[in-house]
């Protein structure tokens, strides 16, 4: 049996939310239609479903993958939205600052795919929204938009992009029925290869988000990417030694003690500081970790936090977590930690030199 194809009328969405969101899509034909998929390589393999359906359907399509640090309803993807001039538009998974209650989408038919979305912002009419919250097990977005597109595809030769996203957002072992019968026919080593070359596009500092959509078009299996049959391979090679070298290299921070706290404060234009905080969690497991990283936005710090067991922060409980603040709100939040003396100078943006 494909993934996800169940029949079972709850899962991975109600047949109800599945068929308005179907009748979104079918409605689109010969319409200009911008879609804009998170960069994840859960976000990326919906957008490729979502587009192979859209183009199956006859409408004219166009893949619009937000910038580095930005989402779907960013003031500036907003105005590279309109500048498009769309009919409708469809999203693909949205960071959780994206979807914050207090931001709308614009006055545009609009389709949001997302696991963890809430319905759409009242009176807003237009939105349609497919999500899957408090399901058990919990869905990716590509799978639930594979779910959402198989009748207008044939679905079979697309199963692997469903996996492929599975995989990358809840790991092989995930409890998805069906998962490891899919899995096996996908190609487990290629499935897994594959999600670590398109992870690192993001992640690099080169931000190869949609050369990865690319190459999942262009791709008709994971075995494809793994073995260079589709051009911009290279490339995610290259951003995957990229990414690989700043971990290690940024590693290397001597960390900054404030018990319970171990701050590590470097600066690298990939997107490294979550592999960081991960490896230092293993290092320092009575500390809660955090990886700040003021090179990633100009003038911000990103930052990762992590531990090994259950700890709270600032009254919170967490094990993984992060954020993005500015220069000047990192400095008082690091204070606020027990970081007495952290000067601007500490959060400058160096680009790849050590922190």
């Amino acid at each position: 049996m494909l993934l996800g194809h169940m029949k079972d009328p709850r899962w991975p969405a109600s047949e109800e939310a599945l068929a308005d969101a179907r009748d979104f899509l079918m409605a689109l034909k010969d319409r200009h239609v911008v879609v804009a998929p998170h960069p994840s390589v859960d976000g990326l393999a919906a957008g490729a479903l979502v587009l192979r359906a859209l183009q199956a359907v006859g409408a004219r399509v166009k893949a619009q993958v937000p910038a580095r640090g930005e989402h779907a309803l960013s003031p500036t993807f907003q105005q590279r939205l309109r500048a498009a001039q769309p009919d409708a538009w469809v999203v693909l998974e949205m960071s959780s600052d994206a979807m914050d209650d207090s931001v709308a989408p614009p006055d545009l038919p609009t389709l949001i795919v997302a696991p963890q979305a809430a319905l759409a912002p009242a009176g807003k009419a237009g939105t349609t929204v497919l999500a899957a919250r408090g399901l058990e097990p919990a869905v990716s977005c590509s799978l639930l938009t594979y779910a959402l597109v198989s009748p207008c595809v044939v679905p079979g030769p697309l199963e692997w992009l469903a996996v492929l996203g599975t995989v990358a957002d809840q790991g092989v072992d995930a409890p998805i029925p069906f998962l490891k019968d899919a899995l096996r026919r996908a190609g487990r080593t290629a499935v897994t290869e594959s999600v670590a070359l398109l992870n690192a596009a993001r992640k690099s500092s080169r931000y190869a988000a949609p050369l990865a959509l690319g190459v999942l078009l262009r791709a008709g299996s994971a075995t494809d990417i793994t073995r260079g049959n589709v051009p911009g391979v290279d490339t995610l090679h290259d951003c995957r030694l990229e990414v690989q070298r700043e971990v290690l290299r940024c590693s290397k921070t001597p960390p900054r003690i404030a018990s319970p706290v171990a701050l590590l404060l470097f600066s690298s234009e990939a997107q490294v500081h979550p592999q960081v905080a991960v490896r230092w969690a293993q290092r320092l497991p009575e500390h809660i970790i955090i990886a700040a990283n003021a090179g990633y936005l100009p003038g911000r710090v990103d930052f990762a936090v992590r531990s090994r067991t259950p700890m709270e922060l600032g009254g919170l409980p967490l094990n993984a977590t992060g954020g993005s603040l500015s220069r000047e709100d990192f400095l008082r939040f690091a204070a606020g930690l027990g970081f007495k003396g952290l000067r601007d100078i500490d959060v400058e943006r160096r680009g790849t030199f050590p922190g």
